[in-house]
Order: C-alpha cells, then structure tokens, then sequence
C-alpha cells in the first residue's frame, strides 16, 4: 500500500479564529485534503492546549486529522515557542513530511523540528510593513528570523502579485522563490440569504475593516461627516469589523457624531448576513490601504456590489476593469467625499459575468486547494 504523505499545520493558525482571511486559507485548505485527498495526504494538526484540542475534536471535519499534542510548559511568557522546543527535544526522528506555517511567524531554529520540507504561506509583507497597534516582541521575532532564514523554506507563498512585491520588498525573499497563488472567493455564492433590517428609501452604503488605522475606516467615515446634514440623511452606514482594539477612539468619536440614525455597526456577521449586505448595498467600500489580497472587496464583487477599492492593491489590479469598481486613494477625504457626492451612479451587476471571471483567473477554493495540493506532492 502506497503511503500517505504527511503534513503539518498548526491548529492555533485557524481553529477558533473565523473572521481572519489568513486562518480561513488555511482551514480551507486542510478541510479540502481531508475530504478530497486523504488517500494521497495525511493531515497532522499540531496543538498547543485543550482548548484548540476540543474545537478540534467537536468539529465534523477537523476530527478526520491526525494529532500532534505539544507538551506543557509552566508561564505565559514565550509559551508557544518553549513548547515547539521542548517538542524538539523529545522527537528526532523525522514525524512528517511538510511542516506548513500558515504565516510567516517562524520559531527561531524552526528547521529543527522533525520535518522534511518546510512551506510557509506569507501572503503578503503586512507583518513589517504596517504600524501595529502595539509592541509584540515575538512578531520582531518572528519578522527577523524570517528575513535571516527563509532560505530555510522549501516554498513560499503569496496571495497576489502585489503580496509578492511586498515579501521581496520587506524581507528580502528573491521573487523567483515565491510562488503566487490566490485565495478562493466563492464561499458565499451557494449560500442561503439572512436578511437584516434595511431602510430602502436610503443610500445604504456598507464599509468592511478592523477599527485598526491601516484599515483606514475612519477616513470614510471623515468622508461621510463633511457632509452636510440634509445630504447626510440619503445614507445609512453598515460598518463591518472588530471593534475592540485599544486606539479605536478615532474611529468611536465618528461613530459618535455620525449617531445611530446614520449608522449602524457590526463587529461581526455571519456570511448569511453579509451576504445579504452585499447584495443590497448600493456600495460596498473597502478602505483598507495595505492587502495582500483583500477578500472582502473580491466577496462583493461577486454578489454584484459595486464596490470602492484603495489604488494599488490587488483588487484594483484584478478587477478595476470591470464596470462598477471604484478605485480611488483612500487615504484623500475629498475623492470619497465626491464619490458619495455621486451615489445615483452606483448599479448593481449580474454575478454570472464577474464569477465567471473569478473562475477564469484561478480565485475558487478548488482551485486554490488543488495548487497547494500539487504543491505538496512535488515534495
């Protein structure tokens, strides 16, 4: 019997974390192999605590993995990486065949955990590029061990072209080492609609981003407070995103003086309801001003949204061709506040052409599982 090839993910990269497009490429792609290619590879999902071990286990799909239990370790301070090592410690021999870090967080010395190959899906150059809401002395390791050891790797991964830039950029990867792959965009289009209350005698304009500054939602919502009152009250805001970072008093304030007649916000929905969003919005705006793909904006543009995009990013490089996609520097107040100016031109469009388009460009979760797939049995 031919065996299995082995690869290894961590479970903390995505179990328990379903609003991050990271962790959701990476549950994507584990529940693919699961259930299309358990005869050619072996999911081993590498766990830290009982908390991730009982999502694991009450979890239709994720049950099908094999385990791997880190043993414990006494204090918080560096936890994570004092487990890898004590794991290292006690295992020589080669356990698997691909250790897969979702994300460029590599563990000084990763190379020696019991492994053959080592993958890493970087999306893009955020982790160094962008300002963080507060110091973490594990991400500068993480970012120095990466720029110092990638040669390490046995393959990287993007999510676009622009993400690709921004690795060679920021960690100093040669680009001839990295590979492009996108994420899938069609998790919404089979999916039954939730509807939310609406005012259809309103402008409804949905804004999707983390209340954390590169998300830039507060400099739509500056938009939406130049305004003047009478023009104001053709809109209402559904504002979609976590909330709870500790500098988001810019973005409260506007929420504030906007009030909850112009207003209304979400830290989360689920796709039934954001799909409903999508396609009832007369605008989906997604002001985030460093991606390395932006999944949301790809989200509405395939329930048909006319949907607004920051210049640069890889939603405006893919789908700014089309009609009713707005790019513009969303970093300038005055753009967005003459794109409002005009919302009698904003239109919805037929799904069928824009899907299509997604399909044709290799931007559905079977066709992003099958690269990865492909990807590891070249191993």
């Amino acid at each position: 019997m031919e065996k299995t090839l082995k690869v290894a993910w961590f479970a903390s990269s995505f179990v328990g974390r379903s609003a991050s497009g990271t962790a959701q490429v990476a549950r994507k792609i584990i529940e693919y192999i699961l259930t299309n290619e358990s005869n050619r590879i072996t999911i081993f999902l590498i766990v830290k605590d009982n908390y991730e071990l009982e999502l694991i286990k009450n979890d239709e799909i994720l049950s099908l993995s094999s385990l791997i239990l880190l043993p414990r370790v006494k204090g918080k301070f560096l936890k994570s990486s004092r487990q890898f090592y004590k794991y290292i410690l006690k295992h020589k021999k080669i356990e698997v065949d691909v250790l897969h870090f979702s994300v460029p967080r590599l563990y000084p010395f990763f190379w020696k955990f019991p492994s053959k190959k080592f993958y890493c899906t970087f999306h893009g150059g955020g982790d160094i590029s962008l300002p963080h809401d507060k110091f973490v002395l594990s991400r500068l390791i993480y970012n120095f061990i990466a720029k110092l050891h990638w040669r390490k790797l046995d393959n990287i991964f993007a999510v676009s072209e622009f993400g690709k830039f921004e690795i060679e950029t920021f960690y100093g990867i040669s680009k001839k080492s990295i590979n492009v792959i996108h994420p899938g965009t069609d998790h919404l289009w089979e999916i039954e609609v939730k509807e939310i209350e609406m005012d259809r005698s309103k402008c409804n304009i949905v804004i999707i981003g983390r209340w954390q500054k590169y998300k830039n939602v507060h400099t739509v919502l500056t938009a939406f407070s130049k305004l003047d009152d009478t023009s104001l009250k053709n809109f209402h805001i559904f504002l979609v995103g976590k909330s709870n970072f500790s500098n988001n008093f810019h973005i409260q304030q506007l929420v504030d003086y906007l009030s909850s007649e112009n207003i209304t916000s979400y830290d989360y929905l689920p796709d039934t309801q954001l799909k409903f969003l999508y396609q009832n919005a007369q605008l989906v705006i997604h002001p985030s001003i460093n991606e390395g793909f932006g999944l949301p904006a790809f989200e509405a543009f395939a329930e048909g949204s006319p949907i607004a995009v920051h210049q640069g990013l890889p939603a405006d490089h893919l789908l700014s061709d089309t009609s009713q996609v707005y790019v513009l520097d969303m970093l300038n107040v005055e753009s967005i506040v003459s794109l409002l100016k005009n919302h009698e031109k904003f239109r919805s469009v037929g799904v069928e052409k824009r899907r299509n388009y997604l399909i044709q460009n290799s931007m559905t979760w079977n066709q992003m599982c099958n690269e990865y797939v492909r990807a590891y049995l070249e191993t």
